[in-house]
Parts: C-alpha cells; sequence; structure tokens
C-alpha cells in the first residue's frame, strides 16, 4: 500500500530554492550566479536526496552559488538537476529518510556517480549531452548516463542539468571533499576480527545475512560492527544494521562515495582500513563487512585479488541462492586465498538445494532463517566465548 504524505509533510523535506521560474534570472553569461543575490527570483522547492546528506542545509544560500557551465562531471559532482521524464525511479529518498513522489519540472540535489547493477543497469559518469541523456540512476539521488539495460526494467527516470553546485571559492562541491572521515593513509596493524559476506550476485541475501549475525551477536553480548564497503548508496542497508543494535553502522557514502563502481583498489582499500579503524576506536569484538554485487563485479575481483585485503579478513561467508552458483562461488573465493566459513543466503531456502551443494562440497551450509546457525559458527571459527558483561549500547552515527 502507498504510504499517502500531505502536501505539507513532503515539503517539509524539500528547501526553498531562489531562483527565476526558469533559472533564466539568475545565471549570467559566464554561467555563474550572480554572487550578490545568488538564489534571487521566485521561491522554488529542492528535494534534497539522500546521497547529498551530507551537504550543509544551515544557510546553504549563502554558502553555495549554481554554475551552469557544460564540462565534464567527475563522481561525487553534486549538482542540481530538473526532472524531465518519469520513469523506473519515481520516488526519490530524502536527506530526513522519507521517500517523496517524484513529478516531471521537480528540482534535486544530486550527486553524479557511477552504477553496476546486473539487475537493473549499468550507468557512467559521462558529460550530459544530446547523446548521452541524464537519468536518474537510483532513489538515493545519484545521477549519470545509463549505457547499458535489463530487458525487464523500465527506462530511467529522465534528468536534466541545471547546474552545478559551487562553493564560496567557485569550485564544485564534492562529497569527497565534504567527508572528512575518509583519510587513506598508512592504516594501523591493529588486529581485528573481519568477516565478509560476499555473493554470487544482487539479491542472494547478503544483507539478511548480515543483519542476521549482527543481531544475534549483539544478543550474545558482543560489541559488533555493520560496513558496507562497496555498492551504489542506499539508505536500506545502513537502517538495516542500525536495526540490529550494532555499536557503529557505516558505508562507502558516509567517506563520500556515492556508489564505488569505477573506485581504484588504493581507494577501496582506504576505504577498509577507515571502517575497521572507526569500528576498532569502539572496541568492536567483530565487524561484519558486506561485499555488494558478486564475485566476478570488478571491485570485488580487486578486493579479492588484494594481498591487503585478503591478509586482514578472518573468514568469508557467500550468499548464493543456488547449489551452482554457491559451488562456483566458494571455490572461485577458496582459490584466490580466502576461508570460505560458510554458504548461506537464498539457497538456505530450499533443503534440496542445501543437500546438492553439500554432496559436492565440504562448505558448510548455515542457515540464514534466524541468526542462530550463523552466529555459532562466527564464535566456533574465532574461538571466543560469550563475553561478560551488559548488553551493548547502540551507537547509530557514522564516523
Amino acid at each position: 500500500m502507498e504510504n499517502h504524505k500531505t502536501e505539507k509533510q513532503e515539503n517539509s523535506d524539500a528547501i526553498a530554492l531562489r531562483s527565476g521560474d526558469d533559472f533564466s534570472g539568475i545565471l549570467q553569461p559566464s554561467g555563474a550566479v550572480a554572487p550578490s543575490v545568488p538564489w534571487s527570483g521566485a521561491v522554488r522547492p529542492v528535494k534534497w536526496s539522500w546521497a547529498c546528506r551530507h551537504v550543509d542545509r544551515e544557510d546553504w544560500e549563502r554558502k553555495y552559488t549554481l554554475l551552469s557551465e557544460s564540462g565534464l562531471p567527475r563522481a561525487a559532482d553534486v549538482v542540481l538537476a530538473s526532472v524531465e521524464k518519469i520513469g523506473h525511479h519515481r520516488y526519490l529518498e530524502t536527506d530526513k529518510a522519507r521517500r517523496l513522489r517524484l513529478y516531471r519540472g521537480d528540482l534535486l540535489l544530486c550527486a553524479f556517480g557511477n552504477r553496476y547493477a546486473t539487475e537493473v543497469w549499468e550507468g557512467r559518469v559521462l558529460e550530459p549531452t544530446r547523446k548521452n541523456k541524464l537519468h536518474l540512476l537510483s532513489g538515493s539521488g545519484m545521477v549519470g548516463t545509463v549505457v547499458s539495460r535489463h530487458k525487464d526494467i523500465e527506462p530511467p527516470t529522465a534528468v536534466s542539468l541545471v547546474g552545478y553546485l559551487t562553493d564560496s571559492r567557485g569550485s564544485r562541491v564534492n562529497l569527497r571533499d565534504l567527508c572528512h572521515a575518509f583519510h587513506p593513509e598508512q592504516p594501523s596493524e591493529q588486529a581485528a576480527n573481519v568477516i565478509v559476506v560476499a555473493g554470487t550476485g544482487m539479491s542472494t541475501g547478503k544483507t539478511t545475512v548480515m543483519r542476521r549475525i549482527l543481531h544475534e551477536l549483539v544478543l550474545r553480548g558482543f560489541r559488533v560492527a555493520g560496513c558496507k564497503l562497496t555498492g551504489t548508496a542506499s539508505p536500506r542497508d545502513l537502517y538495516e544494521m542500525r536495526s540490529t543494535g550494532a555499536l557503529l553502522a557505516t558505508d562507502f557514502s558516509d567517506y563520500g562515495f556515492p556508489s564505488t563502481y569505477g573506485a581504484a583498489i588504493p581507494e577501496l582499500t582506504a576505504l577498509f582500513d577507515c571502517m575497521v579503524e572507526a569500528s576498532s576506536r569502539l572496541q568492536s569484538d567483530i565487524i561484519v563487512m558486506e561485499i555488494a554485487d558478486g564475485f566476478l563485479q570488478r571491485e570485488t575481483r580487486m578486493l579479492l585479488d588484494s594481498e591487503d585485503f585478503r591478509r586482514r579478513v578472518r573468514g568469508v561467508i557467500v550468499a548464493a541462492p543456488c547449489p551452482g552458483s554457491a559451488l562456483c562461488a566458494t571455490d572461485y573465493i577458496e582459490k584466490a586465498g580466502l576461508d570460505v566459513w560458510a554458504v548461506s543466503g537464498l539457497i538456505t531456502n530450499s533443503p534440496l538445494f542445501m543437500q546438492e551443494f553439500s554432496s559436492r562440497s565440504s562448505v558448510r551450509v548455515a542457515s540464514s532463517r534466524t541468526g542462530k546457525d550463523l552466529a555459532d559458527l562466527v564464535m566456533e571459527k574465532l574461538a571466543i566465548r560469550k563475553p561478560k558483561g551488559c548488553r551493548q549500547r547502540a551507537v547509530r552515527t557514522a564516523p
């Protein structure tokens, strides 16, 4: 059932942007907004996407200006976009954790990014042209150009670039510059119990496996942290981790990455180190880290091939939908030099699937229907007992 909101409720997630009706009144010939009256004219609401939640709302009309120049965008550049035609995404996830219906002509504060989603599409950061149309790549507010699309998915919601958000120096605002938690310096060698949840592809049960482990370990008194290392920014994943009572729930978007598709391996390992360090500062006993998409996806393969990554991971739990994919994934990951502790996810919904896999592999199958089997596995592999003391207090903010 649709969640109907009053006009007043919907507008509470939109911030007024002072501009001319078609922006012709605020853009100067050079493309820059007049510094003296940066948002002069009529008031139009801007729907502030979740991807741009780190952009400061307070007095933003005085802090930022709008630049209408064309040119090659960078991943994480913050832009104002106008909805041209509604397609696959009909709602926008906002910075206040609400879903707002989209309408033609809406103004959205978004961020450029690349997207890799085998069940949806591939999107790239390209210069918007007549050929390279601009699209809404995710409901969280990431924009780019769709270059391939799953046949069962309708065309994307089309948007047009109104302008780049710029700071007082005239530089484009980029999420990477706003998120100071990302500091890719030399990591500490402090030992950490890092468990990775990987999958054979999209929609295999990775997030379910992760939340089940986290919640059950919290119930048993452990101090745990939940991290999502790669993927496309979505509030759902963060809220799923937070709901378990984990000490820390964080993902790449907290470090200025709207997505990690296209990131280089030094950036990915630096993200890993930042998350482990943030978890260690809270004295986490166990860190459960999800890697998006499948083991054949570009960033996942780079991580599996990275010695820096492998030597800091204690074990891997593979989420798979069927025996064939589970066999292929466990074989690939073990050959990469990582210890596969178990197979879980959608495969555990079918007793026959589990039998088929177990008849051909010595890797354990752990049910994801509850967290008991998974937590028992983790405690056994780490050779740790239930800690003493009271249940931990949840900390819901990212570093």
